[in-house]
């Protein structure tokens, strides 16, 4: 660059840039008087009027040699002519030869400042802090990506092995299909949050679809948004009615991720071909076998539609209860909704697996943890497309203690029927009259050793209990349902669980308003009413009975003689042993005797010698069942769906990364460079509010009213009414993307204020270049798994023989550097631009060189890991028919796009920061 004094005059035709709004393009002087200058900037179509003094301009100004992009024709600039009115003329080469002139005025409106020397000649640089916080931002996405683990530790959960395993294990596939039957308990929902949350950080996925039964909608897009920062979209027929009045063609287009009722596909059959046209990348079914598929499974408008839905989909998770919960015949059905192909008829599946028992043999005579047993669980039948735990196969669970209250029902026969029905008695009359109430509230006033969840059926009894326990019992409570919002559920959530004496003693939670929490400082649960689900009542237990639990859980169950109550107490008790332990029976049970349990229902007498003789059979049944469930245990398959020592290497590796590799004090650090006030609390928490004085109107994934965040996840388990900044979390990737794109820091200055330690005596100056690898490749091709973000900077100066060369700057060398003055610094580097271009010229080579080791390394890594894994499931394939060919296929073209990608990967210059040392001449 060149510039004069008389260039820095205003004149009509000058193309100058705006330094506070560079995106604005090239401005051209239109108007100029003694006191303003207006510039139009015609790329945008706007224009800006500046005092001529205080104007926030930089005149631009073109090298000779400096390529220049006119169209679609690349030009070298050869000789710059100053007019008398100051405005410039270009002598330009054109690409057959001929030299051309060019008037600075028909330089192009668009024309980028943004590349990192372009920005320091045209004095569009920065503070060195800037400059910093690119190689800061850049070392750490190096390292988070490095990991692997950004999708399996960013989750608002638990680190449980068995899901954490399991996320790996699938996630890692490319489109998977399997289905996820852990016992009830067990956190299924959890491990398909996992798998897709992984799956959509790689980029193997894009677009995703959630299937659900109605009433557990909002739960999924509550638990999407907490847990997991998914913003889901909930298509209802009410919304797919809206999007198509609005002029919508097709409401699955109109969204990434979908969140449906099966109830939508199958009310509405016309909408299936709508989804099944949307094109989705994994799509989720919750709660599969909820479908009922009847002797003729393709008649079943529930079961048709998964199947096309399902067809249509690159991948599937089947979220279901175990396959003994299902019989064999409806899970074979599901089976085949994962691959038709595969699971085309049922006499072949079932003389398949009978001989896997010979392989259940061969394992039993060998160490569990041998190469060989590895080996026979890849051939395993359905062990790469079905996962499920049992707790028997886990450890960490609680000891389960049963509490019986048996009450006189007395005259409060009326009024406890209207709040088991769940009505809402504004009243209160009922609930004083009802002998639950009246137990529960003795024994909160005589048991004072640990909080109390209660569970009810319904959210106006919730409600009603709660009023009735904080404004007539005194008691401090809080309240959980359905009809709450995310942040009063979370509030709820945190007055429950603290420690203070001023926190709620109980938190009384409606059926479906408790799903998901965590609760495991609670050792005392109320169950006020019994649902008639067995897989309802385990779930309700498993809200306190998890893994991590500190303390036996004590479970109290509150019931009326001779009421519908005692008779499903005892049928859970005396015919399914189902408070104490998890009855893997119970649902098979329920099915088979539910008229005849409907029946003393309807009609209670708990005391009858038909209903003790119906117990006693059923509990016959219930040994007998378990016993056959026993034996019938697929081993193969809970061997192949948990590996321990894989499992404690995860978990550990999650600890190592989340202490080694915290967002934390590089996020406060970013938060201070663009003025973002918050505040670090004595609990480690901090509070995040926008300001006045922010560099940005709006900063990534904050809102207006800021909010109140932590950074460690036991904080996050305990303190749910705080976000949760994960990796994940939008204020940490979209200030990651911000700082590293950013214009602020590509180009800094600073100059020497010191009198001696200038580490370099020859040089007048020194540039720091940061450097990264750039390489252009779609995000399904997982290139960063074998080629992380990776960056490199090179300090040069010029050396003793007056050659460019690398030098190392003292660990305190900043605390002498200061911001310059822009006028003076445009002059210096102007007298020393050609000591400038050689530092680059050196900087780029030693760049390039680093940068294709690195390349070199990654493409071999690639090539060795692809390979690897192509001919383990060929082989596979020969023994194991769920080894899908898509899979292997798939495989296959990534490895040749990533070597492709790679070998056209090179070294970017990204950022400069040149520091100045005036009295070195």
């Amino acid at each position: 660059m060149k510039q004069t004094d008389k260039l820095k005059e205003f004149s009509a035709g000058q193309r100058w840039i705006s330094d506070t709004e560079p995106d604005l393009g090239l401005g051209m002087v239109t108007e100029t008087d003694h006191r303003t200058v207006t510039l139009d900037f015609s790329a945008v179509d706007e224009s800006r009027r500046y005092a001529r003094d205080s104007a926030p301009l930089t005149r631009l100004v073109l090298n000779v040699g400096d390529p220049l992009q006119l169209g679609e024709v690349k030009v070298d600039i050869t000789g710059i002519d100053v007019t008398a009115a100051g405005t410039l003329n270009y002598r330009v080469r054109m690409p057959e030869g001929d030299i051309k002139p060019l008037p600075e005025a028909l330089l192009p409106d668009t024309l980028s400042m943004n590349r990192p020397l372009d920005r320091l000649m045209s004095g569009q640089f920065d503070p060195a802090h800037w400059f910093r916080l690119k190689q800061q931002s850049l070392n750490l996405l190096g390292q988070a990506e490095a990991s692997g683990l950004m999708g399996l530790c960013s989750a608002r959960a638990e680190l449980i092995p068995h899901q954490l395993y399991i996320a790996d294990e699938v996630a890692r596939r490319y489109a998977p299909r399997v289905m996820l039957a852990d016992e009830v308990g067990l956190g299924k929902t959890i491990e398909a949050g996992l798998i897709l949350q992984q799956q959509l950080v790689s980029g193997l996925c894009q677009r995703v679809l959630i299937i659900v039964p109605e009433p557990l909608l909002h739960q999924w897009l509550v638990e999407m948004l907490r847990r997991f920062n998914l913003h889901f979209t909930v298509l209802d027929a009410e919304r797919c009615e809206a999007l198509t009045e609005s002029g919508e063609s097709d409401p699955f287009s109109s969204t990434q991720l979908a969140l449906c009722p099966i109830s939508l596909f199958t009310s509405k059959p016309d909408l299936i071909a709508q989804a099944e046209n949307a094109g989705w990348d994994l799509t989720i079914v919750d709660e599969a076998h909820h479908v009922e598929l009847g002797a003729e499974q393709d008649a079943d408008p529930a079961y048709l539609a998964l199947s096309r839905l399902a067809a249509a989909s690159k991948g599937l998770l089947l979220l279901t209860a175990t396959p003994e919960q299902l019989g064999h015949k409806n899970h074979f059905a599901l089976l085949r909704l994962l691959d038709p192909a595969r699971f085309s008829d049922y006499e072949t599946f079932v003389s398949e697996q009978k001989k896997y028992q010979d392989t259940a043999s061969k394992i039993s005579n060998l160490d569990k943890n041998s190469a060989k047993v590895s080996e026979l669980l890849d051939q395993h039948g359905t062990g790469r497309i079905l996962f499920r735990n049992t707790r028997r196969g886990l450890s960490g669970f609680p000891q389960r203690k049963l509490n019986a209250w048996p009450l006189s029902n007395q005259a409060a026969a009326g009024a406890s029927s209207q709040t088991a029905a769940g009505a809402d008695d504004n009243e209160s009359g009922g609930l004083e009259s009802d002998p639950r109430v009246q137990w529960l509230v003795q024994w909160l006033n005589e048991n004072h050793d640990g909080k109390v969840l209660l569970i009810c059926a319904h959210d106006a009894l919730a409600i009603a209990l709660e009023k009735h326990l904080r404004l007539r019992v005194g008691m401090r409570s809080s309240v959980f349902h359905r009809h709450m919002s995310l942040l009063e559920r979370d509030r709820a959530a945190a007055y429950f669980a603290g420690d203070s004496d001023d926190a709620a003693r109980i938190l009384v939670c409606s059926e479906i308003g408790s799903e998901g929490r965590n609760f495991q400082f609670c050792r005392h649960l109320v169950l006020f009413d019994l649902p008639t689900n067995p897989d309802l009542l385990e779930q309700r237990i498993g809200r306190l009975d998890r893994i991590g639990q500190q303390h036996d859980i004590e479970i109290h169950v509150p019931y009326m003689r001779d009421s519908r109550q005692e008779v499903l107490f005892r049928w859970y008790h005396e015919a399914l042993s189902a408070f104490e332990q998890v009855s893997r029976a119970a649902f098979r049970l329920y099915n088979d005797l539910r008229p005849q349990l409907e029946a003393y229902l309807d009609v209670p007498d708990a005391s009858s010698d038909d209903f003790n003789r119906f117990l006693a059979d059923a509990a016959q049944q219930n040994t007998a069942l378990q016993q056959e469930l026993e034996q019938g245990r697929d081993q193969l398959l809970e061997l192949n769906s948990f590996n321990a020592e894989r499992a404690a290497e995860l978990v550990h590796s999650i600890r190592v990364f989340e202490k080694d590799c915290s967002p934390e004090p590089w996020l406060l650090s970013v938060l201070d460079s663009y003025s973002v006030f918050y505040e670090q609390n004595s609990d480690n928490s901090v509070s995040i509010v926008p300001g006045e004085d922010m560099l940005l109107p709006v900063f990534p994934g904050l809102p207006d009213e800021g909010f109140e965040a932590c950074f460690q996840r036991s904080q996050a388990l305990s303190r749910e009414d705080r976000v949760f900044l994960s990796w994940q979390h939008p204020m940490i990737t979209g200030a990651m993307d911000l700082v590293i794109d950013s214009h602020q820091g590509k180009a800094s200055v600073s100059v020497y204020i010191e009198e001696h330690g200038w580490p370099a005596p020859r040089s007048p100056l020194i540039a720091q270049c940061l450097y990264r690898v750039k390489v252009s490749a779609p995000a399904h091709l997982q290139l960063a798994k074998y080629l992380p973000a990776t960056s490199t900077t090179l300090t040069v100066a010029l050396n003793h023989r007056d050659d460019a060369a690398q030098v190392t700057l003292p660990a305190d060398f900043a605390d002498a550097l200061r911001y310059p003055n822009k006028a003076a610094t445009r002059e210096f580097m102007q007298e020393h631009q050609k000591t400038l271009q050689a530092m680059l010229t050196h900087a780029n080579l030693q760049a390039a060189k680093q940068c294709q080791a690195a390349i070199d390394k990654a493409s071999q890594r690639m090539l060795a890991s692809q390979t690897a894994e192509i001919k383990r499931l060929l082989a596979l394939k020969q023994n194991n028919p769920n080894i899908r060919q898509e899979e292997i296929d798939y495989l296959k073209e990534q490895t040749l796009a990533l070597h492709q990608c790679l070998g056209k990967a090179e070294a970017e210059l990204v950022a400069i920061h040149l520091i100045l040392n005036p009295k070195q001449e």
